[in-house]
């Protein structure tokens, strides 16, 4: 066509085509195409990868495709001129019905349209080559060409949130040995990586420089010290604070002081000398704290004292038993050292990262030369034997692992960051996506399943095998009830003990006449108490008796006792009244009889 042919006329040749082509005929009415076209769609894929496996070589047919019905299956319809096309077509017309093989031979899965890295050009990701702690990642050392030499927690996670990309992502690892964190994030931000794959904890100026994902564990500050061994020579005395011991003590001591009050002027084994009535009182107290006492109390209103006091102890020993166990058993999981102690002592404190390092300095305030890098979590351990340093400060992460391990011997507390994550180039889209298919992988419980892989606690420290408060001293406050409620008891007993003796000694006054002031009554009433109803109990205890000597009695022949004067008798002499007395009191006469036969000798007693 001439070069000076106008637009117009070649509209014209154009709609006035009328001829047989590769997608069949072509001819125009009123500026449309006659006939709609069939399109057939094509997969062409590259064969030159090994893992794709094609039967049609590089392309793959798929489904037609028709402007009015979209998708179909078939060209039958076609055969039958249209008749029936609707039963032809697709159940979606909208969608590929076959079976779509993708760039990076994705299946089942609709790209996004795009993808920055590719097989000639993967993405480059820096995985740093030493780390404290090589449950997070883990580098043969070997041979770091591969991406299958590469494993570990965030390796791992890694891979699974591949999967939940809606697109291919080539990707390549490297790992840079003897290399801070930061230094990381730089190279992310100068494009000489094109993502970070670790334990890289999201920090706010780190975000001025690099695009976080969605955290995929927790982070933040540990203070790990060792745990204080609680044993002592005292120990002993812990399960009950000292207000305990000293009212323990005090209601000890009263009630001792009421069961003598009680005792003495009826029960024999509570009179005597005053070193005897001393000791026995205590005796009988404090060997009823292991209800071990061997004296009998005489008095109903006694038993009721000693019945509280038993109660009383049963409670106390069982508290006692079952808070010193608990002391023995379980050791202090709480720290007892504090930031503001290690900064006020120059204490020495390890950490294993530049950022924590500069954490310590800038917003803790410890003192530089106070800091210890340490590389690894078995350097720890030497450090904390060798006494170089008293506390280690770790982030949340590498806080489980250690404790997984050495949970008998260390504790922490924590304060929290903002959490692990990987670091794409600033403004990078793929750090949106990896942020969504990790929020994906954390709903459906994917990543506490690599958690309980990769950072369970062995079987010592599981946490039903630890507890984590400190067993305390038990204080009066728990027990003033029942203190309150035996020294009560205790008074009323007393008091009514009081009253009649009171009552018996005014008795005592009246027969004999005496007339005595105010202070001589109450001297009186003590004499009274402690002479008079002593004497009293003693009388009753070892009454008069009538005894009989041995008398030596001889027998005739005809077996009848010889009563003659001959025979020595002694017998002691008494008046009637106490002779009266001593029949009710004493306790029959022995008489021993003896027997001299004659003829062999023999000595018969009877």
């Amino acid at each position: 066509m001439a070069s000076n042919t106008s637009s117009k006329e070649m509209l014209e040749k154009i709609l006035s085509a009328d001829f047989e082509g590769l997608s069949g005929k072509v001819s125009f009415e009123e500026g449309k195409l006659l006939h709609n076209p069939i399109f057939q769609v094509v997969n062409v894929v590259d064969n030159k990868e090994k893992e794709l496996d094609q039967k049609k070589g590089i392309y793959n047919e798929l489904d037609f495709w028709m402007p009015e019905y979209g998708f179909l299956e078939s060209l039958d319809a076609k055969k039958g001129k249209m008749e029936n096309i609707s039963d032809f077509i697709s159940k979606n017309s909208q969608e590929l019905v076959g079976s779509v093989l993708w760039p990076g031979n994705l299946k089942n899965r609709t790209p996004r349209g795009w993808a920055m890295p590719s097989i000639t050009k993967p993405l480059r990701v820096a995985v740093p080559g030493g780390t404290q702690f090589d449950k997070f990642v883990t580098v043969v050392e070997l041979n770091r060409l591969s991406n299958e030499d590469y494993d570990g927690f965030c390796i791992q996670i890694f891979k699974k949130v591949l999967k939940r990309l809606d697109y291919d992502l080539p990707y390549q690892f490297s790992a840079l040995d003897v290399i801070a964190y930061d230094e990381l994030i730089e190279a992310v931000y100068n494009k000489t990586y094109d993502a970070v794959v670790g334990d890289m904890t999201i920090l706010a100026d780190r975000l001025n420089y690099v695009e976080f994902t969605q955290p995929y564990t927790e982070s933040g500050l540990s203070m790990v010290v060792p745990i204080k061994s609680g044993e002592s020579a005292w120990m002993f005395v812990k399960p009950f604070a000292w207000e305990m011991w000293v009212a323990t003590l005090a209601i000890l001591v009263y009630t001792m002081f009421i069961v003598w009050f009680l005792e003495h002027p009826t029960n024999p084994e509570f009179s005597g000398s005053l070193k005897k009535q001393i000791g026995t009182t205590l005796w009988f107290t404090f060997s009823s704290l292991f209800f071990a006492h061997k004296e009998r109390v005489h008095s109903n209103i006694t038993r009721v004292v000693v019945g509280m006091w038993f109660f009383v102890v049963f409670i106390l020993t069982a508290s006692y038993t079952a808070s010193l166990s608990s002391l023995l058993t379980v050791k202090q999981l709480e720290p007892d050292i504090d930031i503001e102690w290690l900064k006020r002592t120059d204490q020495k404190v390890g950490c294993g990262d530049s950022f924590m390092r500069r954490y310590l300095e800038t917003v803790l305030d410890f003192k530089p030369e106070n800091i210890i890098d340490v590389p690894d979590e078995h350097h720890y351990l030497e450090r904390f034997r060798e006494g170089n340093i008293t506390a280690a400060f770790l982030e949340v992460p590498y806080e489980k692992v250690f404790l997984n391990k050495h949970c008998k011997d260390y504790t922490t507390t924590t304060q929290r960051f903002g959490g692990l994550a990987f670091a794409f180039q600033k403004g990078s889209p793929i750090a949106r996506d990896f942020s969504k298919a990790i929020l994906q992988l954390s709903e459906d419980g994917n990543i506490t399943s690599l958690e309980k892989q990769w950072l369970t606690p062995s079987n010592e420290c599981l946490p039903n095998s630890i507890t984590t408060n400190e067993t305390e001293s038990l204080s009066l406050k728990s027990f003033w009830g029942i203190y309150l409620l035996s020294g009560a008891i205790s008074t009323i007993c007393f008091l009514l003990s009081l009253a009649r003796l009171q009552k018996n000694y005014r008795h005592h006054q009246q027969a004999n006449g005496a007339n005595h002031t105010t202070e001589n009554k109450m001297l009186g009433l003590a004499r009274y108490f402690y002479n008079d109803v002593t004497n009293t109990s003693q009388e009753r205890a070892s009454p008069t008796t009538t005894t009989t000597s041995s008398s030596n009695i001889s027998f005739s022949a005809n077996g009848m006792p010889n009563l003659d004067g001959s025979i020595s008798s002694t017998w002691e002499f008494v008046s009637t009244s106490d002779a009266t007395e001593s029949l009710g009191t004493s306790p029959p006469a022995e008489i021993e009889i003896t027997t001299l036969n004659n003829d062999n000798d023999d000595i018969t007693q009877v």
